[in-house]
């Protein structure tokens, strides 16, 4: 692949008006200079490797006298180094036969050492992220696809382990996101069943000021309590808001959402998505806060008693923020609904929670 990548690149850099001349006009007394830079894949899912970078070396009179070529590391990096200095430079980034990326006009003066901006790209390694497990869904999952090699699980089905976690605000803060799974433990967590002051008062307290603080959180499914304890006011769900789990009215379903946030729309590349409600009682959301985020719509039902309703372009995924971080909530479980799309969309939250 490479001895082929190299004749195109030398075969793009010799046009009718360049050709090889011996010699490499540097300025003398001056330091050669680099330049550097990183290069993410064009999905934005993840730094690229063994990517061709090269730059052609031209002398004053317009000759083609020499071609620098680099290949990206394991995190996308690279460098080209020993440039003559007190030039303006073209590089180029190869990936097979397509050319991905182009800086032009790079000047390099008397011993610059010049570092390209580097692009956004979702980043695994730079997340410290836990987990509270649930019965309903299962980010972890998602999250091993997604290529995380280590985050803290947390036993959302014991009460104590739970309990724990979310009463140490300063453990807490060691984390960039924290997931809530649907079907964790939310009795005595996040809600007293007859409404009376405990527990759940000191640790709700404590996630508000984790999010104010700067940290981030995802709920999905059943976890919507978490959502609707914490900011009442953001999200608006059916059912009576003041009585836990009364929006678990949901259908089963399978819908095509609409991608609502052009920013996610241009990186999932389509303007919709396919969603599955694979099991029911699922907690449909009626409206969100003109502070929120959508970043999904559809049309879903649900059923009180023997009555079935619609809640027509209802949000499906949301996020808003909350002092220095952000929250964000999904009607759908994730890890059920695991393709392509969700993963990149998965991706996309994590970067701008």
């Amino acid at each position: 692949m490479r001895t082929a990548a190299t004749l195109l690149v030398f075969a793009l850099g010799c046009q009718e008006q360049s050709f090889f001349v011996k010699g490499d006009p540097e300025p003398e007394g001056l330091t050669n200079g680099s330049i550097r830079g990183r290069v993410c894949d064009p999905s934005g899912s993840n730094w690229l490797a063994d990517a061709l970078v090269y730059t052609h070396l031209i002398d004053p009179s317009g000759h083609l006298y020499d071609t620098r070529i680099v290949y990206t590391d394991r995190d996308g990096n690279w460098i080209i180094e020993d440039l003559p200095p007190e030039a303006a430079y073209t590089v180029y980034v190869q990936y097979g036969d397509d050319v991905i990326e182009e800086h032009a006009d790079i000047w390099v003066g008397d011993a610059d050492a010049i570092v390209l901006d580097e692009p956004p790209c979702f980043d695994p390694l730079a997340l410290d992220v836990a987990v509270i497990t649930g019965d309903y869904d299962s980010f972890e999952l998602v999250l091993d696809n997604m290529g995380f090699a280590n985050y803290a699980i947390i036993d959302g089905l014991v009460e104590t382990d739970v309990a724990d976690f979310l009463g140490n605000l300063e453990g807490m803060q060691q984390y960039d996101i924290i997931f809530f799974n649907g079907g964790m433990i939310e009795e005595n967590i996040v809600y007293t069943l007859d409404g009376s002051p405990g527990a759940p008062d000191v640790l709700m307290e404590n996630v508000r000021e984790y999010v104010r603080s700067g940290g981030s959180i995802y709920a999905s499914d059943w976890a919507y309590d978490v959502v609707e304890r914490g900011w009442p006011e953001r999200l608006d769900f059916v059912g009576d808001d003041l009585i836990a789990d009364d929006a678990q009215m949901g259908e089963y379903d399978n819908i095509t959402a609409n991608v609502s946030d052009a920013a996610l729309a241009d990186w999932l590349g389509s303007p919709t998505m396919p969603i599955e409600y694979d099991l029911p009682v699922w907690p449909p959301m009626e409206s969100a806060d003109a502070a929120v985020s959508v970043h999904l719509r559809g049309n879903v039902s649900y059923r009180v008693g023997t009555e079935e309703y619609t809640v027509v372009d209802s949000p499906l995924l949301a996020s808003f923020s909350s002092g220095d971080g952000r929250v964000g909530f999904s009607t759908f479980r994730v890890a059920p609904n695991q393709t392509r799309e969700m993963l990149l969309v998965l991706q996309y939250m994590m970067y701008n929670l």
